[in-house]
Parts: structure tokens; C-alpha cells; sequence
């Protein structure tokens, strides 16, 4: 079973297709987009993309996107799962955090409660992958902003991340 990860798109579209197709042509079953969305055209061609092969998107607002109170409209009908500033997502025998990053008090607790097998957030546009204690923390560094650009495609069964560069 494999995932997509991604963040802070910052509103580009042509980074953000190039990610949803990759994921598809993977064979996600499931799309994380840790934050800094930039726009709600984003999500839409997330959506667009991998939903009609069953694919769900899940995605949290980041410190660039709580500014806006048009995330409250985004609608709830189209494959997209908009959780706020966190979500705790179960996905098969894994719980997920998902978060931006910017609260480092939220993202510590994530981190080290020992509830969840995988932290997934954004913020630093920096790329990582380790392991504390028993939970999994990934960044998959900027999809919008900077160089490279980059997502992640994760398979759960094995635990293989590839990074992707767009």
C-alpha cells in the first residue's frame, strides 16, 4: 500500500499536477498534503487527478492558509478530507498525524506521545525522514517554492520512500 505526501504547493498549480500525476502513476491509495495549500485550486486538482481512481486527499491548513476564511466553503463532496490544523487519520493498521510544522509545541506532541506510526508535515521545505522512538516523521520538503521541488511517494508495506523531484 503506498501514499502520496506533500506541501507547501504555495498555489502552484503545475508542480501540484506534476505531484498528482506522479501519485497516481504510482498507485497511491491515499494523498497527504501537510500544509501552506495556497489555494483552494489546489486541492481541486488533487482531486481532479487521483480521486476518480478511489483515491482520497487528506490535507491540513498551514501558517500561510489560516489567513483565509474560504477553506470553510471547500466542498466536502469531491475526494478532498480538509482537516483543519491536524488530522488524525487511520489508514488501514496505521494512525497518522498530519500537520504543518509551524506549532512545534503540536508537532512534538504528535511525535513522541507514541500514538501514532507516522508524523507527516511541511513548513521547513526541508526534506527528512527519521524515526523517533517508534514513530516515522517525513517531510516531503516544497512542492511550490525553491529548489528542488519535491513529493514523496511512501509504501507502507515495506516502508521505501522515493522522492520525487517535479
Amino acid at each position: 500500500m503506498k501514499i502520496g505526501i506533500l506541501s507547501d504547493t504555495h498555489g502552484n498549480i503545475k508542480s501540484t499536477e506534476k505531484a498528482a500525476r506522479c501519485f497516481r502513476e504510482a498507485g497511491v491509495c491515499a494523498v497527504f498534503h501537510c500544509g501552506d495549500i495556497g489555494g483552494m485550486d489546489v486541492l481541486t486538482e488533487l482531486a481532479t487527478i487521483c480521486h476518480p481512481g478511489g483515491c482520497q486527499v487528506h490535507a491540513v491548513l498551514g501558517n500561510v492558509d489560516v489567513y483565509s476564511d474560504d477553506w470553510k466553503f471547500y466542498p466536502s463532496n469531491i475526494g478532498v478530507i480538509l482537516h483543519g490544523r491536524f488530522g488524525d487519520i487511520a489508514l488501514e493498521h496505521y494512525r497518522i498525524a498530519l500537520i504543518h510544522g509551524d506549532d512545534t509545541r503540536r508537532y512534538a506532541r504528535a511525535v513522541f506521545c507514541g500514538a501514532y506510526d507516522l508524523v507527516l508535515s511541511g513548513h521547513s521545505h526541508e526534506v527528512h525522514d527519521h524515526t523517533s522512538r517508534k514513530t516515522r516523521c517525513i517531510n516531503p520538503g516544497t512542492a511550490g517554492r525553491g529548489s528542488p521541488l519535491t513529493c514523496m511517494v511512501l509504501d507502507l508495506t515495506n516502508g521505501a520512500a522515493e522522492l520525487v523531484e517535479l
